[in-house]
């Protein structure tokens, strides 16, 4: 993966982490990256970067 599309992953996952943080609590958010084994976009698998960006984003737009 390029450095670039990683940092494109980091910066939309934390993004949408944060939305999700302030709507629904820290909590919610890291649940998302307990799934797939991970505490955050740092030790989260780049072969999960989809699933847990599609993950977050699911719960910030269900209002």
């Amino acid at each position: 993966m390029k450095s670039s599309d990683r940092k494109m992953w980091e910066t939309n996952i934390e993004n949408a982490a944060s939305t999700v943080a302030a709507e629904y609590g820290n909590a919610v958010a890291k649940s998302v990256f307990a799934r797939y084994g991970a505490h955050g976009f740092y030790d989260l698998a780049p072969c999960n970067y989809s699933e847990v960006f599609a993950d977050l984003e699911q719960i910030a737009n269900d209002n």
